[in-house]
């Protein structure tokens, strides 16, 4: 403890303490969820100073991990709303660029269930919904009666139906993948989603890429504090990189 701390009252003593265990994962949270160090320094600086008033006041941290991380995203989430008025217009463009009216299946997914119809069905459901030809001419390409082309084409649509309820979408499997990622996709679904990724290679790449995005995240707590932050009340006793939590 430095001479100046050490004459100190034993509340901030006790304060500087809750400062240092806890400063870096605070200024972490900040400098990941906003846009600039800056802000992310300045996040964190006003978390601890609100937390300290509330100290003088009385008030005791129970969970103060938990309890600053709050503090701190309430400031970041003031900071993105200001950020969010500035460009509100060119942010419902993108997200209206972003996320489509319907979540149906995609193109891949329709292609896939088509795989595991009987090929004459899938030739008769392509004939009449891609190149809207009539049950005549169907009849006439495939050799067979306009009775057996509407038999042909209602079974295959109710087959692509089943197809498509019974297997994950593209985007349930991004689903499926992100809950995996957190051990939380019950062990009924894994086997359905291992079936979509061995043949769907986007959702194999998203899933590697999720895996991959993780690990670059995590890297993120590696973060060195800014020497501004190595203490509340300006002392410093170690180098800011030497500050861990207790």
């Amino acid at each position: 403890m430095t001479p100046m701390l050490a004459q100190r009252p034993r509340a901030d003593r006790a304060f500087e303490r809750l400062y240092r265990q806890n400063v870096r994962e605070v200024y972490r949270y900040a400098l990941v969820v906003l846009r600039s160090p800056e802000d992310a320094e300045d996040v964190t600086q006003t978390t601890f100073l609100n937390a300290y008033r509330a100290f003088l006041r009385g008030e005791r941290l129970d969970s103060p991990s938990n309890r600053l991380i709050t503090i701190a995203h309430e400031l970041c989430q003031q900071r993105a709303r200001q950020e969010a008025r500035l460009d509100e217009v060119d942010l419902e463009e993108q997200i209206d660029q972003a996320v489509p009216d319907e979540e149906g299946p995609t193109g891949n997914d329709i292609q896939r269930a088509l795989g595991h119809l009987r090929f004459i069905e899938r030739a008769a459901l392509i004939m009449r919904e891609v190149e809207d030809r009539s049950y005549a001419e169907i009849a006439q390409i495939l050799n067979v009666s306009g009775a057996v082309v509407e038999t042909l084409i209602f079974r295959a649509r109710r087959a692509l139906r089943e197809e498509l309820e019974g297997a994950l979408t593209c985007h349930e499997a991004e689903r499926a993948i992100s809950r995996q990622l957190d051990g939380v996709l019950p062990r009924s679904e894994r086997r359905a989603l291992r079936a979509h990724v061995r043949e769907c290679e986007d959702c194999a790449a998203f899933a590697r890429g999720q895996r991959s995005q993780r690990g670059a995240l995590r890297a993120l707590a590696n973060v060195a504090l800014p020497p501004s932050l190595s203490s509340f009340f300006g002392e410093t006793d170690a180098p800011p990189g030497s500050l861990s939590r207790a």
